[in-house]
């Protein structure tokens, strides 16, 4: 029995060192990814700006895929306008498709309506819209050739004389 105890006692020995030892292979984990960056979207004009765009170019609206439905109605409603062909430009601007539009194409709408109206020779009409167009926006104002013009220059002051009259905020 001594013998075996000589035996086994120098291998438990050797096993506790072994496996008290550091010399085992670590569980290596593998780096974190590295972070990720947020791409920032392209910002998209403001519906001011676009209305300004369509405004200002309703002819190079070719790309009609890069606009709303009532940006193209907006600048189909234009260029009958800038054509001459007032009772459609009407037509068009009265659709209810511009009652929803945000509030600068609203104004712009109505101001083309107010000016198609009295190149139609309905002052009455033009007069109306005028003033909806003032209930909608108070401080809205005709550029300086835009309230020159004989045919609505002095509508739209009467227009406004009126709301101010009437105090409508």
């Amino acid at each position: 029995m001594s013998k075996r105890i000589y035996f086994l006692a120098p291998l438990m020995v050797a096993v506790l060192a072994v496996t008290g030892c550091d010399t085992a292979p670590k569980k290596v984990e593998p780096p974190p990814p590295p972070p990720v960056q947020a791409v920032e979207p392209e910002p998209v004009a403001p519906p001011a700006s676009r209305a300004e765009r369509v405004e200002a170019e309703p002819t190079a609206t070719n790309n009609t895929e890069a606009l709303t439905g009532v940006e193209r109605r907006f600048a189909e409603g234009l260029n009958q306008y800038n054509d001459g062909n007032y009772p459609n430009a009407i037509r068009i601007f009265r659709e209810p498709i511009f009652s929803r539009a945000w509030p600068e194409l609203q104004v712009k709408s109505l101001k083309y309506l107010a000016f198609s109206f009295c190149l139609n020779n309905n002052p009455g009409q033009c007069r109306s819209t005028f003033v909806q167009l003032l209930k909608l926006k108070p401080d809205f104002d005709l550029s300086e050739a835009e309230s020159g013009h004989p045919g609505w220059g002095p509508v739209f002051k009467q227009a406004k004389a009126d709301v101010a009259k009437s105090g409508v905020k």
